[in-house]
């Protein structure tokens, strides 16, 4: 169960930072990569990932950061978000779930 938690925190850190450098070898897609790798991101951290969409998306359209620098803020934001969900949250919630049904 470790390598699963750490594969994937490792797969959001790539996605998130290969972002970065695909920007470096083509700056003038930088909106296109952006989106491409922040929707990435929402897509392996569904329910909570809203939240670091929500805060890329003021840092961006507020013109407080470029789509290079706004990837690299929500890109540990989306991994603690994604972490926490599938391996903390859900886990606990089945866990109560079975005692649940074990005392009925």
């Amino acid at each position: 169960m470790r390598r699963y938690r750490a594969a994937y925190i490792l797969v959001v850190l790539v996605v998130g930072l290969g972002n970065i450098i695909a920007n470096f070898v083509f700056p003038q897609n930088e909106l296109l990569l952006m989106a491409i790798s922040h929707w990435t991101l929402a897509a392996l951290t569904f329910p909570l990932g809203i939240f670091a969409s929500a805060i890329g998306f003021v840092l961006l359209y507020k013109g407080l950061s470029t789509p290079a620098e706004t990837t690299l803020v929500i890109t540990p934001i989306f991994a603690v978000l994604g972490y926490t969900q599938w391996y903390r949250l859900i886990p606990a919630f089945y866990r109560r779930q079975g005692e649940r049904d074990l005392m009925q």
